[in-house]
């Protein structure tokens, strides 16, 4: 039986919504679920976060104007048996963050949870993993269908997934594999990504505690990991903006940086390049016209494998005069590249 179909079994039998008493008693009981975590549970790293949170190259963020967040849900498409369940959220402090718990104890109790979570995050910068193409959506779009007033677009929101894969070799895919990778650690005896569903469904039916506790336990560690991958990003940033070597690789890709920071990272770290580097490299001295920098950049770019970096090389060799050289490089790649790379340099191999 698919989680779609277990879910409209038990909707079949249950009645749709809980007297009065009964519901405001579960939102007094979800409100209060809070808690203090000076250290990851996990890790046992400490979650204190500085004052101002370096975001990128050029912005500082006060840490009391982030809002960690992750939800658990009964599936992960769009349709109308698909909504949140569970969603966790963090706020930084001085020596320690505040972790908050919002939990459907029944499907009713989802506009509640929506509300609550809402609330919270109007005028906050929203930080996730993967939130913006799932979570903040799927947030929205439920709170669309109970007619929440609400003032959060998403538009001020770090989607940690996407800023580390653009600026880390190892590029996650799991949040549990940016733990592994970037973090130094690994869950034992956590629910996978799969099963917090089914686990929920179980629990609607059959009333397992032990099951809550295990749902419950996979969100909190989610949203704490969250907070020490910010931590890591921002130390990234803040060494990078300092020119130190000490710096996440890639970061120069990040949009954020100017042209002076990014030439000043890869001088700094050319043995690290790769050839696309080398390349980002090559066109920066290429705009100061650095012909000879460009040029040398360009052709270590190629040897590296970035193929179309020999057309750039050709072009900057030949603005130096140089037609000779440029000549036989050109066909040099005549002979090894496809297509693509040829239409550009046979006038220069003649």
């Amino acid at each position: 039986m698919s989680l779609d179909e277990r879910l409209r079994a038990y909707n079949a039998g249950k009645p749709r919504s809980k007297p009065a008493p009964e519901r405001e008693a579960a939102r007094e009981h979800a409100a209060a679920r809070g808690e203090i975590f000076e250290c990851h549970p996990i890790s046992g790293e400490s979650l204190a976060l500085p004052e101002q949170i370096t975001a990128d190259f050029r912005r500082n963020i006060d840490r009391d104007a982030l809002l960690f967040f992750d939800l658990e849900s009964t599936g992960l498409g769009s349709g109308e048996q698909v909504y949140p369940f569970l969603i966790g959220f963090a706020r930084g402090g001085g020596e320690a963050c505040t972790f908050t718990t919002l939990f459907a104890d029944t499907p009713a109790d989802e506009e509640f949870i929506l509300s609550t979570f809402l609330s919270a995050a109007e005028g906050k910068t929203l930080v996730s993993f993967n939130g913006k193409s799932f979570d903040l959506p799927l947030i929205l779009r439920r709170a669309e269908k109970y007619d929440i007033n609400h003032r959060v677009t998403g538009k001020d929101h770090i989607d940690l997934y996407h800023l580390i894969r653009r600026i880390y070799p190892e590029k996650p895919a799991r949040l549990i594999d940016a733990e592994t990778r970037l973090l130094g650690f690994s869950r034992t005896g956590d629910l996978g990504g799969a099963e917090v569903a089914q686990s929920y469904f179980e629990l609607l039916r059959f009333g397992n505690t032990a099951l809550k506790s295990k749902i419950l336990d996979h969100n909190k560690w989610d949203v704490l990991t969250l907070v020490s991958l910010m931590q890591k990003v921002a130390g990234a940033f803040a060494a990078a903006r300092e020119g130190r070597n000490a710096w996440a690789y890639k970061i120069h890709r990040d949009h954020s940086a100017d042209r002076a920071q990014k030439k000043e990272l890869l001088l700094n770290t050319q043995r690290a390049l790769d050839g696309r580097d080398l390349f980002a490299l090559g066109q920066i001295l290429r705009a100061e016209k650095n012909y000879r920098g460009a040029a040398n950049s360009f052709i270590a770019a190629y040897r590296a494998g970035h193929a179309a970096a020999v057309i750039d090389a050709v072009r900057a060799l030949t603005r130096l005069g140089k037609t000779r050289l440029a000549g036989l490089l050109a066909r040099y790649a005549l002979a090894r590249e496809d297509d693509r790379v040829q239409r550009h340099l046979a006038r220069y191999a003649l």
